[in-house]
Order: structure tokens, then sequence, then C-alpha cells
């Protein structure tokens, strides 16, 4: 056995050889599982498992759905993004260069975003892409963003491509031999295995083709060149990558390998095509809420009844009996259409007409009775009811928490705030990790070059004010790193009041501050120590100095300590009441005083034994603990007494 032929068609050669000794057998970097055999139409791609024109009509008519997509959109792009160093990197290690090719790429004056082909003048942000795009992904089960370059291929911008009108192109195969997907010929030579590479976009009995992202740099290794001020990326051949680029023509659909110019109407735009995955489709994804179709069908004609119950002046139905005289044939057939369900105005009332007397006597009593045929406003209580049952499914399957869809009646501040905070942490997060990594592993690595940053988006909600910190600090070093930014910004982003605008540092740059400032020798310059204190987001409350120190006087087991810190001036810590006294150095004025509640004793051991006072304070103490502000703090700590041998918890090392 010689060869094989993979589920795409192509002929994976397998030296069989090596069995016993020999050459070890040849790696196959495709998967041998069986094809798909899905009816595909000719130049118009593999047929969806779903329509996604019928899946898009869901967001016009049903209101909780529509609402759900837009939030989880919003929420994973929509509030913007950092470039951030990728795993394993810090700011420091990261390169600059990289960091200015990624920058000019996504904020560049030269950046492109478009939400429609034939987009006017006004400006949009590639937040506004994104968050179409991914309203695709969660109404349709894919989503399409096409790759804008310049002349020499390098990425400029992204635009929304509407993914009900993509189709993924697969070969037209018959006997596994390619067709075209045009004309059905078969094709033969070096293109037959890339026949129907990429995808077809399809609109108003019109066809547009795009190719498969990175198909133009198969072969090709992006190369920075320039300094971080104006980085340009070029391609050379990567001598590890024997394969050449491929295009598709954008009218024809035809593929070309290694030359663009082979092509009748030059290279088409490629997409970035990514599927919500699912285990029932491998070409198109499948979204989150299919299971909840039937439901939504079930509220849109709940809604149907309602809306016919009110245009019928909500009259519940009704008969009118007539007893001392016969039905016409007229209301007798109107009676059997009506409990047949074949009446067009079901709610209005049925009027029966007499026709004769059954007594020849003209002044024989008729009785006539009105009875109701349906619950009336029991039933249309019912009715809301199930609708409200319906919303909730509809929530459910989208995991989206009812307070963000408008429904109140079921929360209450406590409940509401954790019930964001679970839809931030584990259905938002990971939909933007994945998210991200995509574009990196697309824009960064494959078209630009950009291994060391990648993109980290805002996740609101979730209410962690210690990765928030972290996070800020970060973005502050690159800021720093880069050589951008003021000094009232990096305060900003990390929660502190900006210096005020008739102080000469306020518009300063960080790197013209830590120059002015100087380095004291500890390693630490005034604009980290500012940059140390703790945020005022974990800030619960304030007490006077006065107050404080008549209340520690009366303590019997305190334990101070001086730092030798170019941050930290000395520490006070309460045995009784687990409260830690840090004060801070300040060049203007006296120091700031905070204490730190809730500390165990091992922290004030770690802190006291640290080679690094200050590093150990912004490591372990200042993003765990809450603290109260000491106010008007004019003194020294006190030197209270330590504790007895016998007070000090059993976790705390015996030299304290």
């Amino acid at each position: 056995m010689s060869s094989d032929t993979a589920d795409d068609g192509q002929k994976v050669a397998i030296n069989v050889e090596g069995v016993g000794g020999g050459p070890a057998l040849s790696k196959v970097d495709s998967s041998t599982q069986l094809p798909d055999r899905r009816i595909r139409t000719r130049g118009h791609g593999i047929r969806p498992p779903y329509n996604p024109d019928r899946l898009a009509s869901f967001l016009e008519f049903n209101e909780t759905h529509a609402t759900a997509v837009r939030k989880k959109s919003r929420y994973e792009v929509g509030f913007g993004f950092d470039i951030v160093p990728a795993s394993g990197l810090d700011a420091e290690e990261a390169d600059d260069q990289q960091r200015a090719v990624a920058e000019d790429f996504w904020r560049g004056s030269d950046s492109k975003w478009l939400t429609a082909p034939q987009q006017k003048a006004e400006p949009v942000s590639p937040e506004e892409v994104k968050e179409l795009a991914r309203q695709d992904h969660h109404s349709i089960g894919w989503e399409c963003l096409e790759v804008l370059t310049n002349a020499e291929g390098v990425p400029v911008g992204l635009a929304h491509v509407p993914a009900n009108t993509v189709r993924v192109r697969k070969p037209q195969a018959q006997f596994d031999q390619p067709r075209h997907p045009e004309d059905g010929r078969f094709v033969d030579g070096e293109v037959a295995e890339h026949a129907s590479r990429g995808y077809v976009q399809v609109r108003d009995g019109r066809r547009r083709y795009f190719g498969q992202f990175g198909d133009r740099y198969r072969g090709r290794e992006p190369t920075i060149q320039g300094g971080e001020g104006d980085p340009t990326v070029t391609y050379t051949n990567d001598p590890d990558d024997d394969r050449e680029p491929l295009f598709v023509d954008p009218e024809s659909g035809d593929v070309a390998v290694g030359d663009a110019g082979q092509l009748d109407n030059g290279p088409a735009n490629e997409l970035i095509f990514i599927r919500n995955p699912s285990p029932i489709e491998q070409d198109y994804g499948v979204p989150d809420w299919v299971s909840a179709i039937r439901t939504m069908s079930a509220d849109e004609a709940a809604k149907d009844y309602n809306r016919d119950f009110f245009d019928n002046d909500t009259i519940p139905r009704f008969v009118i009996k007539v007893i001392g005289g016969e039905l016409s044939e007229e209301s007798r057939r109107d009676l059997k259409q009506m409990l047949d369900g074949l009446r067009e105005e079901s709610h209005r009332a049925l009027i029966l007409e007499v026709e004769k007397f059954l007594d020849s006597e003209i002044d024989e009593e008729v009785d006539i009775e009105l009875e109701p045929l349906g619950q009336g406003i029991s039933e249309e209580m019912d009715f809301r009811e199930f609708r409200k049952k319906n919303e909730h499914e509809i929530a459910k399957v989208h995991e989206v928490p009812p307070i963000l869809i408008g429904v109140t009646e079921t929360s209450n501040r406590s409940n509401s705030e954790a019930q964001v905070q679970d839809f931030a942490r584990n259905v938002i997060a990971p939909e933007q990790h994945k998210f991200a990594q995509r574009l990196y592993a697309t824009i960064h690595q494959t078209a630009l070059g950009v291994d060391d940053w990648t993109i980290e988006y805002e996740l609101r909600g979730a209410d962690q004010p210690e990765q928030d910190a972290k996070l800020a600090e970060q973005r502050v070093r690159s800021m720093r790193l880069a050589g951008v930014g003021l000094v009232n910004e990096a305060r900003e982003e990390l929660g502190l009041e900006p210096f005020p605008e008739d102080d000469p540092r306020s518009d300063m740059t960080l790197a013209e501050f830590e120059a002015e400032v100087g380095d004291d020798g500890g390693g630490e310059t005034e604009a980290a120590r500012a940059l140390d204190e703790p945020p005022e987001d974990h800030k619960i409350g304030e007490r006077e100095w006065s107050a404080v120190e008549a209340d520690l006087a009366t303590k019997d087991a305190i334990e101070t300590a001086q730092f030798d810190s170019s941050n930290l001036d000395e520490g006070l810590y309460d045995y009784d009441e687990q409260e830690l006294y840090l004060s801070f150095k300040r060049e203007e004025g006296q120091n700031s005083l905070y204490a730190y509640v809730d500390v165990p004793a091992t922290e004030w051991s770690g802190l006291t034994s640290a080679s690094s006072h200050g590093s150990y304070h912004y490591d372990s103490i200042r993003l765990e603990f809450p603290y109260i502000e000491i106010t008007n703090f004019h003194d020294r700590l006190p030197e209270g007494p330590a504790p007895a041998a016998d007070e000090v918890p059993d976790d705390v090392p015996s030299d304290i």
C-alpha cells in the first residue's frame, strides 16, 4: 500500500516500509474520518443544517431572544479591549516593535472598519464590527469577518459579512473526484484538491467568493521592519513551509496556486469563519438556543392569540342559545365551522338565527341563553403565565440572567448582582477568551507576525477587584514601556485621584515624571510609591487618628515594626482585632495610614520577615483585604507590648 485518500480528496503518502525496524511512518496532518455526504448545490456551497434566514428571523418576532443575543454580544466585545502581553510574557519581556504593529492594526489612523459593503463616510469602531459578528454567532451559529488588506496583503481592518448570506464551499465530489463548483466539470491537475476552497456569499441571486483566511500566507513568513514609530510588515518565503499560497477569484470562484495573476478578476478577500461548535454539525455552527425553537414558536402563537383576543373587543367566545325555535341553515353551518376551529374570528360572538317556531302559535314564549364557549379572563391569565414561562425558558438556553432582559419580578439587588457575576465569569469570560485567541492566532500571528501581544476584552459585571487592579497595573506598565500615556491617565487607570490641572505633573508623561522624580536607590520611584496605595474600591470607611490612637493605647497585644523600604515606613499589628496598620511614606506632608481588617497573623509574620516589604505588601496584602483610611495622622505609631507567648496563634512562627 502506497497511498490513502483523506476526506478532502487529497492523496496522502503513507510509507509502511518502516514497520519492523525501517523508517518511521510519515505524519498525516489531516483527519481520516469519513466525510459528510450532505447535498451540495452547485455554486451555492453546502446546505446548512438549519435555514439561516429562518434563524435570523427569530430576532424580529421574539423580544426575549433578541435582547439576550444583543446583551451577550455587547458584554463579550462591546466594552472595549486592551493589547496585552501573550500568555507567559510580561510587558517588559514582550517585543515593543510587535506591540506597535498590533496597535497600528487595531487603532491606527489608516485602520478600516466596515459594517456594510457600501458604507458611508461615518467612522466605525472595531467594537461595532465585532459586535455584529457576535450577534450572528449567537443567533445563527457562525460569524464571518472579512479581512481588509492593503496592496501588499497586510491586514488593515475588518468588515462584517452577514453570516446568513455565507455558505461553506466543498468540492462537488463524485467517486472522490473533485468538480468545479460552478459548471460541475471534473477538475484535474494541481488545483484539483482546492477546487472549491473558501466561501461563497449568496445575496439577491448574485454570488461573491471569498478565500479561507491564511491561504494567501501559506509558505510565507511575516517580517516586521522599521522602528517602533513606523513599523511595516513584509512577507518572505518560509524555509520550513513548502506550501504555496492559494487565491480565489471573487467572481468565478476559480482557485489559483502560487500566483494570483492567474485569476481573471484578481484575488478575493479572505474570511475569518468562526462557528459555534456542535457535535451534530461539522461545516457550520449551531446556535445554543435551537432547543428552544418550539418554545419561541409557542410564544409567538400566544402573542397571536392575545392579539386576536383584543382585536375582537376582548369579548370571550360565547353562543346564543334559542329554545323554542329552529336554527336556520346558515346558523347551523356557522356553528359547525366554529366548533371545528374554522372560523377566522373565533373570538367574536356567534349569533344563531331562528328560522321558525316549533308550534304555530306566534306568541309562544321563546328562551334565549348566552353560554361562554371559552374560559374568558381566566383563559387569558393562563396565557400570561404561559408566556412568562416561555420567557424564562428562552433566557435559560441563552444563560442570560433575568435582570439583563428586563425581568425584575423575581430579582432583588442581592441575587441580581450574583446572577450577573456568574453570567460574566462563566458565560462571557470563556467566550471572550476563545474569540480573542482566534483573532490572535489569525490576525496577529499568521498575518502580522505578532507573537508577543494579544488582545483582552473588558469584562463587565464580574466584580473582581483583584483581577481588575492587576490588569490596570499591567496596562500602566505597558503604557510606560511603550513611551505613551500621561501621569494622570495612569493614575485614573489605577483608581487614584489625578493631579490638579495647575500641577505641572498633570501634563507629564510617565517617562518625564520618573526622570524628574528620579530613583531613590531602592529600585522604586515616587511614581511607583504613589501607585502602591490600596485601591479606592477596597475602602470600607474612615476613622480619625485621635480615636484610633486612644484605642490602641488600651491594647495588650500589639506589635510594631520599622520597614527598610522606599514605600512602607512602619507597621502595627493588633492581634486581638486582626487589624494591620501600615504607614506609607510621602515626600510632601504626613505619611498616609491605612488599617487593613481581618488580616491573619501569618500575613503580619510574612510581611515582617520578607526580603522586600513593599513587594510583599503589593503581592499579598494590597488587593486581598479591605481597609479603613485613618485621617489626620500626625504621629508615629505607638510601640505597644508584644503578646505573651501563650497568646500568639499557633500558626505564627515562634520568632515573633
